[in-house]
């Protein structure tokens, strides 16, 4: 299995970029398939691995000065164009190597929103599993690629409710689908995707039987969980309506 450090060390960069963040009294945490690399063990590099081309992260809007400056101080070089469009949400930062810095300012808005002001400090490296997940589960058009790279979060998180290093909270997961139709709609469609395509992305049987128990204790979960008025609303509109966004395309 392809190991991304090979390339360039896109693991102790992301860990520094956080350091050096934290050293200026601003949070900045990892997202993306870097993110679910430094939090997994060497087993599920071994089984769900891949390169991950680009570093992604999250930060505080009202911080975004600050780390506009660091960027540009660390040598890497800002998407004008892009920036100037989008700064209030999200920045890109091209590195010399080649990769890319991605990064979300307070919320997350690809086909769904995700809020992570309140989420952002709760762990110091990454986001909490909860979110890592929610992120990769919100897209629609869910590719092979984002379906490995949840197998290899919930190969090492138990699920719990509450955060934690190996711990992947269903209570936040199931709070935020049960106020949202359309997010519940998305995340139960990728879940149900997931469990299919277990048995084709892990030959082990024993380690296939864990996967799949832990998405449908997930799935079950959102579920169970008492919904909102406005999620029963939305409920009775259904997939009438379409309930997502097709984000465009980010030109590297």
């Amino acid at each position: 299995m392809h190991d991304p450090v090979n390339d360039f060390d896109m693991i102790s960069e992301g860990r520094r970029l956080v350091g050096e963040a934290a050293a200026l009294g601003f949070p900045l945490r990892l997202l993306g398939g870097v993110a679910l690399w430094v939090r997994s063990s060497e087993e599920a590099h071994g089984l769900f691995g891949r390169r991950y081309p680009d570093i992604d992260f999250v930060c505080h809007k009202k911080q975004s000065r600050e780390l506009r400056k660091l960027l540009e101080e660390l040598k890497y070089s800002p998407q004008r164009t892009f920036n100037a469009a989008h700064g209030a949400k999200r920045l890109l930062y091209h590195a010399a190597q080649g990769y890319q810095v991605d990064v979300f300012l307070d919320v997350f808005e690809m086909c769904h929103r995700l809020d992570f002001r309140e989420r952002l400090e709760v762990e110091d490296l990454t986001l909490p599993a909860a979110e890592l997940l929610l992120t990769k589960l919100q897209v629609v058009e869910v590719n092979r690629k984002d379906l490995s790279d949840v197998l290899m979060l919930l190969y090492d998180h138990g699920l719990a409710e509450d955060d934690g290093p190996r711990l992947l909270n269903t209570a936040r997961v199931a709070t935020l689908c049960a106020a949202d139709w359309g997010l519940f709609t998305t995340i139960t469609d990728n879940l149900a995707k997931l469990h299919d395509v277990v048995p084709e992305l892990v030959p082990d049987k024993v380690v296939a039987s864990l996967l799949q128990g832990r998405v449908n204790e997930i799935s079950q979960c959102l579920e169970q969980a008492p919904k909102t008025f406005a999620w029963k609303l939305r409920a009775q509109v259904g997939r009438r309506k379409v309930w997502y966004e097709l984000p465009e395309e980010v030109v590297r």
